[in-house]
């Protein structure tokens, strides 16, 4: 029993294992990919940038973690922007509250918000890009470089254009 036990939290904490160096590099490069978006003016929040994390209660810690390494490196500001973190819990996610892009740990637990983002043209982020079927648009992979992944089915029912330079550096899967 105590061994069935043990084996049932091991596979929950393997599930909701969060890779430290993949969370860096996404604190420091989904900020910069959303000013890449051609439109990104008009999608402004009351003059702000608002990034919004969304997570679920497993991912509380993660998504805290998170906020604070973006904070961290962009101190509220991005060019003349001011720039904003926001947490926001799936449970309370209200798709009147805007964002300028959004940014997933889970993408089956967060098919409104991805539905939301799509149908405003918003970037939306995920944690994992084997959540690109769940229609996330943006991920990174870390290996012995870090890849952008670009998820080009996604792109044409988000209708956002970068600017050329990030299809150049972002890889494209179909």
């Amino acid at each position: 029993m105590r061994l069935l036990l043990l084996l049932f939290f091991a596979i929950e904490l393997m599930a909701i294992s969060i890779d430290p160096l993949l969370l860096k590099a996404q604190a420091s490069i989904f900020p910069k990919i959303m000013l890449l978006d051609n439109d990104i003016s008009n999608k402004t929040v009351g003059e702000k940038l608002v990034f919004s994390i969304i997570y679920n209660d497993k991912e509380k810690s993660s998504a805290q973690k998170l906020k604070k390494m973006i904070d961290n490196e962009y101190k509220n500001k991005m060019g003349e922007l001011i720039f904003e973190t926001q947490l926001t819990n799936i449970k309370k996610f209200n798709p009147k509250k805007e964002a300028t892009a959004y940014y997933v740990f889970n993408a089956s637990d967060t098919k409104q918000v991805i539905a939301h983002a799509s149908n405003k043209h918003r970037v939306c982020f995920g944690y994992n890009y084997k959540d690109f079927d769940k229609n996330i648009i943006i991920s990174l992979f870390v290996k012995e470089k870090t890849y952008i992944y670009l998820n080009k089915s996604a792109l044409h029912e988000y209708k956002i254009k970068f600017t050329p330079i990030f299809y150049r550096i972002a890889k494209v899967i179909e």
